[in-house]
């Protein structure tokens, strides 16, 4: 899976003095008389990931050809899932970029059929003259008929729809400024791809986003099998292997074998938080043993919105697929 080349580098962004305000994206000044598209103009990818048609025109006598190139970039800033519309900090940076010649001063927008977000700046050149343009491209979620619609038309993908609702709650996109889902850990979109890190389009295309997640998803089904079956190829149910798939997915084991009943259980280690999504505790440590998901909430829950940097020997709580395994069967 491979997007845009990388050979540019990502325009500059700033936020302005206004609270809870939409980060403003920082792009060269025009340059030239357009006929379309209007200068800074938002344009939205559809539910279905197909690319906005956007025409640059120029006004100029001049008879061509013409020269262009365009560049798109993306700064890719952590959203969590919050509709406020405000980004934290920058993670990644994202750029493609393509050169070409035409007979008039026209070319409808196109990323040799990749589907891409961002600013796109265009430069034309006519004779003497210099034009240039920016807009912006955003991206629309899809409906959840049309996501698990297109679920159902992939290869061994029972159950997977399931991480996809639960990931991102079944976002590619923040709604409020049209950018991909981007959480702390460096997880994008619908299927919170992390490792191996998204292209560019998997990070703007919800489609092969969510297809680059079931390779991540067969990889750890796999895996799964494998382990239940070292006790027997029969000794496991097929909900057996979808919460040990699931979890394996978030990260970690999920059942253990019980020699004496010579039969997978849960992990019986593992107590969970019950309102967070993968959060735990682990009850053969010292601190935790004895006291109840209550009591062990009340002392961690404030220190979970630091991530991993809130986990200390005063506040021993864990991120587990146990419990995320857990939260998606009961969803």
């Amino acid at each position: 899976m491979s997007g845009g080349k990388v050979k540019a580098k990502a325009q500059g962004a700033k936020s302005n003095a206004t609270k809870k305000s939409l980060i403003k994206v920082v792009v060269p000044d025009d340059k030239g008389k357009w006929i379309s598209p209007e200068k800074q103009s938002t344009h939205r990818i559809d539910e279905d990931a197909k690319m906005p048609s956007i025409i640059f025109q120029a006004e100029t006598d001049f008879k061509g050809p013409f020269k262009w190139k365009w560049k798109v970039t993306w700064d890719a800033k952590v959203s969590g899932l919050s509709e406020s519309g405000r980004r934290g900090a920058k993670v990644g940076s994202f750029a493609a970029n393509g050169s070409f010649e035409t007979s008039d001063p026209k070319w409808q927008c196109a990323f040799n059929g990749l589907v891409l977000g961002g600013t796109l700046t265009v430069e034309m050149i006519a004779g003497d003259e210099h034009f240039l343009r920016a807009v912006y491209i955003k991206g629309t979620n899809p409906s959840r008929a049309k996501l698990d619609g297109f679920v159902a038309t992939l290869d061994e993908a029972t159950g997977y729809e399931k991480i996809l609702h639960h990931e991102a709650k079944g976002k590619q996109f923040i709604n409020a400024d049209g950018e991909p889902v981007v959480a702390f850990d460096k997880g994008y979109g619908l299927a919170q791809l992390t490792t191996p890190a998204p292209t560019y389009v998997q990070a703007w295309n919800w489609k092969e986003n969510v297809k680059g997640g079931l390779k991540l998803y067969h990889t750890k089904r796999n895996e799964a099998r494998s382990y239940l079956s070292s006790h027997g190829k029969n000794s496991f149910t097929d909900d057996q292997l979808q919460l040990e798939t699931f979890s394996r997915y978030n990260g970690g084991i999920y059942h253990k074998w019980d020699a004496k009943n010579k039969a997978w259980i849960r992990n019986p280690s593992l107590l969970c938080d019950d309102a967070t999504g993968n959060i735990g505790w682990d009850l053969t440590s010292s601190e935790n043993s004895g006291k109840s998901a209550d009591e062990l909430r009340k002392r961690d829950i404030a220190t979970y919105g630091q991530g991993k940097a809130g986990q200390s020997k005063e506040h021993p709580w864990t991120y587990t697929g146990v419990c995320y395994a857990d939260h998606i069967a009961n969803e």
